[in-house]
């Protein structure tokens, strides 16, 4: 499961912990996402990871920030490759602007829009000034757990403003973030999530162990500060109910509106079937005007979506 252990959390958590210094810059710079994985955290910039880093056997933390980045030819940075002490966090800090700078040059040829668009989701919704008023936080984007066969772009809880008072109101989202209209259709097109997905909530077992993770995550992220809401007097750890059905969320980011291609992938009656699935309520996001805040109310069904854009190509 994808967590982090006690031991870990009181490293990155304690003022003198050895990884304090870097958890205070993340939440210093909204350009970077935290993001947990087994034993090990993601820090991601423009949706590429700046920098891992992963619990040792003897209490030490190994980090990693990958150079194929770096095919520009700037001078590579010096970096601890053992963190042992906050000095050694330090001294990954103060090295993330020139890690940053090769990342740009990077993304400027090799361009990764979707993923960067996924880590603009997650901070319109889990750490920007209108965080609180969203209704879904993300407990992770780039998830892929083979042992339980799944993967998602991102993954998120709904929280209804109007249930805030429950931590036993949230129900999962399940998201797939599409970027332009080439990423519709073929191997990772919409209907084949849709297939994926219902093959994984159908392994109860499996999916069990998905809204345990995803469940850790959000409480981890939130006990790290990297989770902004209003909390309740009696505030107590999110727990999400197996029997409630899950949100499966399609963001299509950048359609051409003079495009057919996507109306005619909705209209195929193997994507309409599960419009009805007794397994998930399948949404279609449309925002609130400009932006990534995520609301029930920006949240439609196939066939609301698909009279959407009738209307927008008359």
């Amino acid at each position: 499961m994808r967590s982090l252990s006690e031991n870990f959390m009181n490293d990155l958590l304690a003022v003198d912990g050895t990884l304090h210094p870097i958890l205070e810059r993340v939440k210093q710079d909204h350009t970077l996402m935290f993001s947990i994985r087994k034993d090990y955290f993601n820090v991601y910039y423009r949706g590429g990871n700046i920098l891992r880093v992963k619990a040792q056997s003897n209490g030490s933390y190994s980090a990693f920030f990958d150079n194929e980045y770096n095919k520009s030819g700037l001078p590579s940075p010096v970096v601890p490759e053992v963190i042992e002490s906050p000095h050694a966090s330090s001294l990954w800090v103060e090295l993330i602007p020139t890690l940053k700078g090769i990342m740009d040059f990077y993304f400027s040829k090799y361009s990764k829009p979707e993923r960067e668009f996924q880590q603009l989701v997650a901070r319109e919704n889990n750490f920007s000034n209108i965080a609180n008023q969203s209704e879904y936080f993300i407990s992770d984007i780039e998830f892929a757990d083979s042992e339980i066969g799944a993967r998602f772009d991102i993954l998120a809880l709904r929280w209804l403003a109007s249930e805030r008072k429950s931590i036993t109101d949230c129900r999962p989202a399940l998201i797939e973030m599409k970027y332009g209209d080439g990423a519709l259709s073929g191997t990772s097109g919409v209907l084949k999530h849709l297939q994926d997905i219902d093959d994984l909530i159908s392994n109860a077992q499996n999916y069990k162990k998905l809204l345990k993770t995803m469940e850790t995550q959000f409480n981890q992220l939130d006990d790290l500060g990297l989770i902004t809401f209003k909390r309740i007097a009696d505030w107590a750890k999110i727990k999400l109910d197996l029997s409630k059905k899950p949100e499966v969320i399609f963001v299509l980011a950048n359609h051409n509106p003079r495009s057919s291609k996507l109306i005619k992938i909705l209209n195929d009656p193997a994507i309409e079937a599960y419009d009805n699935s007794p397994n998930f309520d399948l949404k279609f996001y449309v925002s609130s005007f400009a932006g990534y805040a995520l609301h029930s109310h920006c949240m439609v069904s196939l066939t609301q979506f698909r009279e959407l854009l009738k209307n927008r190509n008359v």
